[in-house]
């Protein structure tokens, strides 16, 4: 049962940030008042950051990441790109993808910290993701410290198993010498 608590943590972290991204996306109206982003780029159709988004929650992770890096690159929509970043963040953030990295993981979530600190429009909808990242990725580091600790444990293990067998060989030739 211990065993696989590892596991269930990030299956756990995923569900929660990935709840945090749908909130994201659905964000509640703009306040007029605060600074206007750029215009919106027509070139990149919101369906596209859908596409990514539901390529992300069937776990193709490939699709969804170039994807989402297409939309980094030719969108300005300040709401896209931060909803894009969020999606990478999953991306790389979740065990069972091929880009996992917690240094990605990492540098991604302060590039979406700085869009919203620039553009706070969303900032309401995207705190609760932003705080479901940051924990999802402590989790993360916890958990890789947990496996870094239990496999120096287990060689330990392994050099103690090592040597009581040839103090046992010792002490089976020593026992030999001293019957003869």
């Amino acid at each position: 049962m211990l065993a696989n608590a590892p596991h269930r943590l990030r299956t756990a972290s995923f569900y929660l940030v990935f709840a945090g991204v749908i909130t994201a996306c659905q964000s509640a109206p703009h306040d007029v008042d605060s600074l206007t982003p750029p215009p919106l780029n027509t070139k990149i159709p919101t369906t596209k950051l859908s596409q990514a988004q539901q390529q992300l929650d069937s776990l193709q992770f490939t699709a969804a990441e170039a994807d989402f890096q297409t939309i980094l690159k030719s969108s300005s929509d300040q709401i896209t790109l931060q909803q894009a970043l969020a999606g990478l963040t999953l991306v790389y953030l979740h065990p069972q993808s091929p880009f996992l990295s917690v240094a990605l993981a990492t540098a991604t979530i302060d590039r979406l910290h700085q869009q919203m600190t620039r553009w706070p429009q969303n900032a309401p909808s995207l705190n609760l993701l932003i705080f479901s990242l940051k924990l999802s990725l402590a989790q993360r580091l916890t958990i890789n410290e947990e496996v870094r600790l239990r496999e120096n444990a287990q060689t330990q293990q392994q050099q103690l198993l090592n040597e009581t067998f040839m103090l046992r060989r010792a002490l089976e030739k020593l026992r030999q010498l001293t019957l003869q």
